[in-house]
């Protein structure tokens, strides 16, 4: 009897779990891939299975209705059309072409920006050679990624949003994840078989229905705190620009260096591109109004270092301040299409050697913003 019972209890649970167990199947056998998802970013970006190459599906092609990241869902979404293309290795590129190689974040695959307005892509058509995006990796993953041992790139540019350039990490950390992600990825690359299986299964455990749901709670029941200031939204707010000391500012320029020099020994030339925060350009509408010095201050130790970096914040702070030009959007912390332009132009003068100076013309920044 007892044997009975505990078979009958099991077979209830089991028809309890039942749809539970099934549902993430029926998500990803029937349903559309962006379904549940109010980003690219979301519907292709790689969760569990980071043994792939990229941090992206390979092989995709779509094109989406989005949403900026600070608010979703909310009356104050500003909804844009994008496409995404990625590559064989699972990132943001129609080709595997590279001349020149770009290491960074989000803001250099290009959150919210379609395929022709990533940085890859215009600064492409304005050198006339081939851009390649490596984006979201670090050095260490370039540096432990063989096809780039194999066909090295001419110039890599790295580049970091502002507030998480104290995080980058010096040549050799992680190498030995750098080293088993490579060779796994290519594991997989090499079959069709391997990769429908692991975005299959990375897919699934996504749990799309249930992420969207606790996120529509969250929000209904007022747990979705929004930083927003006159209509702008922020990832941090005051906390951004913080005062950084002279150790960290040194300890930074100390990392920078170290990839400078890992690149040199490879004959592969060098330069950074800092990011500015949102909050860095727009300080003047936080409550502290506290404009911040890190890039400053991070620029001219590196200057004093030899390392070749893009100033983009004085550019940003002239193309707001005087001319009013908005470089992010309003629901969202990375930079927009406007601030593509004049960044790849500022590159493309620097290795042109056609520096421009703010001071003496306005033409450079109306061509990059127009």
């Amino acid at each position: 009897m007892k044997d009975k019972g505990v078979k009958r209890l099991l077979g209830k649970l089991t028809l309890l779990m039942l749809p539970f167990l099934i549902w993430p199947l029926i998500e990803v056998l029937f349903l559309p891939m962006n379904f549940f998802t109010f980003r690219i970013w979301e519907t292709i970006s790689v969760n569990k299975m980071l043994v792939m190459s990229g941090p992206f599906y390979p092989n995709m092609h779509l094109k989406m209705e989005e949403e900026g990241e600070l608010a979703p869902h909310t009356p104050y979404a500003e909804k844009r059309v994008v496409e995404w293309y990625t590559d064989a290795y699972g990132y943001r590129n129609r080709d595997l072409k590279c001349d020149v190689l770009l290491i960074g974040d989000s803001n250099i695959t290009g959150a919210k920006l379609s395929q022709d307005e990533t940085l890859a892509e215009v600064l492409e058509r304005q050198l006339g050679k081939d851009v390649y995006s490596f984006a979201p990796a670090t050095v260490n993953r370039f540096l432990a990624t063989d096809r780039f041992i194999e066909t090295p790139p001419e110039l890599v540019i790295v580049s970091s949003i502002e507030r998480r350039i104290p995080e980058l990490p010096p040549v050799g950390a992680n190498g030995l994840n750098s080293k088993l992600r490579n060779a796994s990825g290519n594991l997989i690359s090499s079959s069709q078989a391997l990769t429908w299986m692991a975005v299959t299964a990375d897919r699934i455990s996504k749990l799309g229905l249930y992420h969207k749901t606790l996120a529509n709670l969250e929000r209904s029941f007022g747990k979705k705190e929004y930083i927003s200031y006159n209509n702008e939204f922020f990832i941090e707010g005051d906390t951004a620009n913080r005062t950084f000391s002279e150790e960290e500012i040194q300890y930074i320029a100390d990392v920078l260096e170290g990839y400078k020099k890992a690149l040199e020994e490879r004959g592969i030339k060098f330069i950074f591109m800092p990011i500015p925060n949102k909050e860095n350009i727009y300080y003047e509408l936080l409550p502290s109004k506290k404009k911040p010095d890190f890039l400053p201050r991070l620029m001219a130790e590196l200057q004093k270092r030899k390392i070749d970096a893009v100033d983009l914040q004085t550019n940003f702070e002239d193309l707001y301040q005087r001319k009013h030009v908005s470089l992010y959007p309003a629901d969202d912390a990375h930079w927009n299409d406007v601030a593509v332009k004049v960044a790849a132009g500022l590159v493309t003068a620097r290795l042109q050697g056609d520096v421009p100076d703010k001071n003496k013309d306005s033409n450079f920044f109306v061509k990059y913003s127009d």
